[in-house]
């Protein structure tokens, strides 16, 4: 009697739940976001931005959504961009002026260019453009009218997690930073002290490194790079050209500055080497005078023996 007691007033209990959590759900302004505004289960209540604006400010469990991300959490895509494109022109040179004017238009700059020599009187070039993201399009645009294009490519990389993530990082190294300077202060003893500002060391060590990856991310996205590679058309075997005679006489001018620079430089290893040499020098000529001297006395003193031996023998023999 008493069990089924029990279990009734359990079940009556359980049913007051429910239903008590049923009505707090239908009463609820449970609200949705659409592609440009929030939709309320109560349709006939639509909030104003100005109170949309005060419903936000006041309760943090109030959240807009927009395009799937929570409103005041949104983050500027961070987006890199690349491209490179061959061209086959008739003029290196001329091109690399054209190109120096459209990269100065756009806002940017030729960062790197190294001209080459194909062949005789053939050249090509390759050049690397740093532009403003917003110009790229167009300066591709324009890079294909310079000649014949071939090989292009172009190319998006997203880094916004991976900006998002290290600017979160500096943030928080920041804060560390500003907390270890306040223990700092309140430290009493050498040892926390020294503790303290090893790892202050190491807080602002790992603040400039994010800094500079950073700087680095800001600067690859504001500035989309290009790589550009020119060739120069080959010169038809059926056509005579005075290709080979462009520039012959500078040419010449620089073989001649050559050799007298090789002469010049060369007179002036072997003065070096000369001046280098003369202590040796020095010394190898006092040893040789005095070997020179000791030898004459040795031979005079032998002579003076060899003559004195003689006038003994000489004597000797008229006795």
């Amino acid at each position: 009697m008493s069990r089924n007691l029990f279990k009734s007033r359990l079940l009556l209990m359980v049913l007051i739940g429910f239903s008590l959590l049923v009505i707090s759900s239908c009463a609820a302004p449970a609200y949705y976001m659409g592609a440009d505004e929030a939709v309320f289960e109560d349709a006939d209540y639509v909030p104003a931005p100005e109170e949309r604006a005060a419903m936000e400010a006041t309760d943090t469990d109030y959240k807009t959504y927009t395009n799937g991300e929570v409103a005041g959490e949104r983050h500027v895509r961070h987006v890199i961009r690349n491209g490179s494109i061959e061209l086959t022109v008739s003029d290196t040179r001329e091109k690399i002026r054209d190109i120096h004017n459209i990269a100065e238009e756009a806002g940017g700059v030729i960062s790197n260019s190294n001209i080459y020599e194909m062949r005789e009187g053939q050249y090509g070039a390759n050049l690397t453009l740093r532009i403003p993201e917003n110009n790229f399009s167009r300066v591709m645009n324009e890079l294909e009218t310079l000649g014949k294009a071939r090989n292009i490519q172009t190319g998006s990389d997203d880094v916004t997690m991976q900006y998002v993530d290290l600017e979160s990082r500096l943030n928080n190294q920041k804060a560390q930073e500003e907390r270890l300077i306040e223990i700092l202060e309140m430290a009493e003893t050498v040892e926390d002290v020294l503790e303290i500002e090893r790892e202050l060391y190491r807080v602002r060590g790992e603040i400039e490194s994010m800094t500079a990856q950073l700087n680095h991310l800001d600067d690859l996205v504001s500035l989309a790079t290009i790589h550009v590679n020119l060739r120069e058309e080959a010169i038809p075997t059926g056509e005579l050209t005075t290709g080979p005679f462009e520039g012959l006489w500078s040419r010449i001018v620089q073989t001649f500055t050559g050799s007298i620079n090789f002469i010049l430089n060369a007179t002036s290893i072997v003065i070096i080497a000369l001046t280098a040499l003369l202590p040796v020098l020095f010394i190898l000529a006092v040893i040789t005078f005095l070997t020179v001297i000791v030898v004459r006395k040795l031979s005079k003193r032998k002579r003076a023996n060899v003559s004195q031996s003689l006038e003994k023998e000489d004597s000797k023999s008229q006795t």
